[in-house]
């Protein structure tokens, strides 16, 4: 840290400060009379990119740079120097702005309390001269500044952004348990207790002890009982409805409602598939072409009532494959 560099200075050495003087020399800094001399070719100096901050000199009035000095610092932080009334850049300007990028830090009512001097170049009868001037640290435009009342509102901008980050990863989290939790609570609802698969077992397979195994394939049985009629009474409808749209359609049209029945297969079985969108187009636009050449003898309900019963089917078909396991 760049305060590091005051470490040797005690705190009456540090009250005693009223000017303090950047100047070029690699010696550690020293207090002459009310100057402490800050030495910019000091190893622990050079070193130093942080801020620093000069608000351990209560007394502090003037600050003095020489211009040919480069400070490697990101700020010089003098926000709290309320004494402080004079910033002199010891020479030339320009050489001092070609050479330093640092920023002061600074409060709004320093802008106008404090003042810059400088010696400002002119040509004057044909002979370059340059003559002391003088500036509000609000005036001039050679240090950088910025005001510490901006830096500590952006600070809070970030810290309130972040509150809300944090805040909404937490609602979010919240929604997620509460999520989970409903979602269980419909699963716990919705799945059966042991006295109800007693009771289902009782009426299934009555004065026989609950096995889960036993009873699974007695309510298979029983529901293929059902089922099985109607599944064959629609396969004979559609078979009907298959010989007779054959039957109009001749047989210059029997193989596209062939290809028709097969497309529209494919599309159904596709889709229970998950099936890429590519093949769901290709087919689709196959179905369209088969439908479009079958209107010559058929309107589109009668296509679409053979497409539906044909999906009908299919979807009993895999019922009676569960069922027969």
């Amino acid at each position: 840290m760049a305060q590091t560099l005051f470490d040797h200075l005690d705190n009456d050495q540090k009250i005693a400060t009223e000017h303090v003087y950047f100047q070029n020399g690699n010696q550690q800094p020293d207090l002459s009379s009310e100057q402490l001399n800050i030495y910019l070719n000091y190893a622990n100096f050079t070193q130093i990119k942080d801020e620093l901050d000069l608000g351990i000199f209560p007394n502090l009035r003037k600050i003095t740079f020489y211009n040919g000095c480069g400070i490697v610092l990101e700020s010089i932080n003098i926000s709290k120097n309320e004494k402080l009334s004079r910033i002199m850049i010891d020479g030339g300007n320009y050489s001092f702005t070609q050479n330093n990028n640092f920023t002061l830090l600074i409060k709004e009512i320093q802008l106008s309390r404090i003042i810059l001097l400088y010696h400002e170049y002119i040509i004057e009868s044909g002979s370059t001269k340059y003559i002391n001037a003088f500036k509000s640290l609000r005036e001039q435009a050679i240090i950088p500044y910025t005001l510490v009342e901006d830096r500590k509102l952006g600070q809070l901008e970030a810290e309130v952004a972040n509150l809300k980050q944090s805040l909404a990863q937490k609602d979010q989290t919240i929604e997620e348990k509460d999520r989970t939790i409903a979602d269980l609570t419909r699963k716990a609802q919705q799945t059966p207790t042991l006295s109800q698969f007693e009771e289902l077992n009782n009426i299934a397979l009555p004065c026989t002890d609950l096995d889960f195994n036993k009873l699974k394939q007695e309510v298979k049985r029983l529901k293929l009982k059902d089922f099985d009629p109607h599944f064959q009474e629609q396969k004979i409808v559609f078979e009907q409805l298959k010989t007779t749209a054959k039957e109009k359609a001749g047989d210059s049209l029997s193989a596209i409602l062939d290809l028709l029945l097969q497309t529209n297969k494919k599309i159904i079985e596709t889709k229970n598939g998950n099936s890429d969108s590519f093949t769901q187009g290709q087919l689709q636009g196959q179905l369209t072409t088969c439908q479009t050449l079958l209107t010559t003898k058929f309107t589109s309900k009668e296509l679409q009532k053979l497409q539906d019963k044909q999906k009908e089917l299919i979807e009993l078909e895999k019922q009676s494959v569960v069922l027969s396991r």
